[in-house]
């Protein structure tokens, strides 16, 4: 029993962590002062992200952006706001090595380790926040990782990668 059951422990962990690992890059200008801002809009998505990504995965993903950047105290203003958001996600492929220690069995007789690769698509889901008047980046994050692959798994796995993206933005979070 015991031997199942460490044999099952890294399917186990490979489960649970297929679609929810992220790694949250962030940068800011540290001479804004980004109490100033009130107001924000979208910018608009690039033609390779309209070619790559649904309509549905668009909407999905700016509406978790407004979201957040609501509860920090911004208001949505399409014509004359003071931050500028551009949401881009880009894709490639990646491979992962694994090294596995053999074991006895009918397709492993002897117990020699062995090297083999995980090859998946992984995405970077950025946002860039540009100050509207004077057109100057003042915040920048990503979000990388593997791409769940149904559209339920990545909206599930969304709220959270938004909320640590913007998590050190420093905005005003309005009282609740």
């Amino acid at each position: 029993m015991k031997k199942i059951l460490f044999a099952l422990l890294p399917v186990l962990l490979l489960a649970t962590g297929c679609g929810s690992t992220f790694r949250v890059y962030q940068d800011l200008d540290t001479s804004t002062d980004f109490g100033q801002y009130e107001t924000y809009s979208f910018l608009d998505w690039t033609e390779g992200n309209k070619k790559t990504i649904n309509g549905m995965e668009r909407e999905r993903i700016r509406a978790g952006f407004a979201r957040e950047l609501e509860k920090m105290g911004l208001t949505y203003d399409e014509e004359n706001a003071d931050l500028k958001v551009k949401i881009t996600v880009y894709f490639r492929e990646a491979t992962h090595p694994q090294y596995n220690y053999g074991g006895y069995g009918y397709y492993r007789p002897y117990p020699y380790p062995y090297y083999s690769q995980y090859h998946y698509i992984e995405r970077a889901l950025t946002v860039d926040i540009f100050d509207a008047v004077t057109q100057k980046q003042v915040w920048y994050s990503a979000a990388v990782g593997e791409v769940g692959r149904s559209p339920e798994s990545r909206a599930r796995h969304l709220p959270r990668q938004v909320t640590e993206m913007l998590e050190g933005l420093p905005l005003q979070q309005e009282p609740e």
